[in-house]
Order: C-alpha cells, then sequence, then structure tokens
C-alpha cells in the first residue's frame, strides 16, 4: 500500500507526457520490485539470453497467483504491455497506475469487445514492445497448467509475432489463488525457445496452443519448495 501511495501518481503524472512509455515502464517496474522486497520474494530467471534485444513477443506464462505478476515485472528484459481484466482497474489508484502504463483491458463478460481489445492491443507490439497475456486466462486453482484460451494464440497468428513461452514455479505456494495471504520464498523463470508464428494461419492455432502448452508444461514442478532456499540460507 505504501509503494503504491508513492509511486502511482507517480507513473499516472508521468504518462500524461509524450515518449514517456519506457519510462512509465521503468517506474512500473520499480514499483513492483519494491513490492516484491516488502513481501520477502526472492527470484530468479534461466533462458533470458533467448531474448532478443529489440524483438516483440507474445509472452505467454503459466499463471500461479498474483505473485508471479511481479516476478514477470521485475526479471523479464524486454517491456511489454500486459492484458489484463477490467475489473482490476476499479482498483482504487493501484488500478488507474496499471491503465496509464498501457496495459490492455478486457470486458470478459463481452466476448465481442474482448476480441476487439486484443485486435486493437496488435498496435502494441513492434519497437521492442512486447504483450504478455496469460494463455489460461485465470490463476490455476492447484498449481498446475490448465487449458489455453485462444487469445494469444489468434493475436500470433495475425501479426507473425513469435510466442515466447515462460514456466513459473512458485508462485502458487508463495500465494495461493483466493486469498491476499503470502509467505516469502523464492520464484523461479524459465524462458523457453521463442516459437514462431509467421506464416501461420487461423487453422494451425490448435497445434500452436498445444505446442506452446507443452513447452511451458515441461518446465513445470508442482513439487517446487519456494521456501527451501531461505531455509538453506539460514
Amino acid at each position: 500500500m505504501l509503494t503504491t501511495v508513492v509511486l502511482a501518481p507517480l507513473i499516472m503524472l508521468r504518462s500524461m507526457f509524450p515518449r514517456s512509455a519506457y519510462a512509465t515502464y521503468r517506474m512500473g517496474r520499480m514499483w513492483n520490485w519494491a513490492v516484491a522486497k516488502f513481501m520477502g520474494l526472492t527470484f530468479s530467471i534461466s533462458g533470458a539470453e533467448k531474448i532478443v534485444p529489440g524483438s516483440s513477443y507474445i509472452i505467454a506464462p503459466n499463471h500461479q497467483s498474483f505473485a508471479d505478476i511481479l516476478a514477470l515485472f521485475v526479471n523479464l528484459p524486454t517491456p511489454f504491455r500486459w492484458v489484463i481484466k477490467k475489473e482490476l482497474l476499479k482498483i482504487p489508484l493501484f488500478g488507474k497506475a496499471l491503465g496509464a502504463t498501457g496495459a490492455i483491458c478486457l470486458d470478459r463478460s463481452d466476448k465481442e469487445r474482448s476480441v476487439k481489445s486484443l485486435q486493437e492491443g496488435t498496435n502494441k507490439l513492434g519497437e521492442g514492445w512486447s504483450v504478455l497475456i496469460y494463455p489460461e486466462g485465470t490463476r490455476t486453482p492447484d498449481g498446475l497448467l490448465h487449458a489455453f484460451k485462444k487469445g494469444a494464440f489468434m493475436m500470433a497468428v495475425q501479426t507473425g509475432v513469435s510466442i515466447l513461452p515462460v514456466t513459473c514455479n512458485g508462485a502458487f505456494k508463495v500465494m495461493p489463488k483466493n486469498t491476499l495471504l503470502f509467505r516469502p520464498g523464492h520464484i523461479t523463470l524459465s524462458i523457453g525457445d521463442p516459437i514462431l508464428t509467421k506464416g501461420l494461419t487461423e487453422s494451425s492455432v490448435p497445434q500452436l496452443m498445444e505446442r506452446t502448452w507443452q513447452a511451458i508444461n515441461k518446465h513445470l514442478n508442482p513439487a517446487y519448495d519456494p521456501f527451501q532456499r531461505n531455509l538453506l540460507d539460514t
């Protein structure tokens, strides 16, 4: 709450200036870093060398909890826009600051409007910017990887932008779904090989979904203990 009160107004103010996108993004990253520090979270990332500087991706991570949002924002070495549910914009101060970062908002109660929002979101790709969308659509209830929705993959074939699979481990146990309680712990991110989509059509979407699911699940470890590292350090 403290970091939000301090940084959210600055982010909203900075976003009003032309050519402020990268500065606003860096402030958002600082915001998430501060929250992670207060929560006692630590992170590690592997496979970051697979991200080509200046390239755009559709980043597709598994969604374990709110804690993986912090891990992704703090650690991914490429700037990106979030695809979020519109309900998050209603959170006082936090919501407005999140919107100021250029997030793409989806109305899950209106499928047609959601599709339109994703189509408009393709304009935010390019010039080194990526789009991050959780293909499961919501947080996992059990730590496992669940079925994907088509949105990210339709965007991929329509733009020819590569999909970047990302696997998060530890966030589910740090902060499970349907609770605001958390425990300090260590969260890992594993970057998979980019999946090329150039030249693919909508008929390729099911195969693309399956390939991405397998790439993320390959590095998923439901038995991973995010608290063991802290015990070893002490």
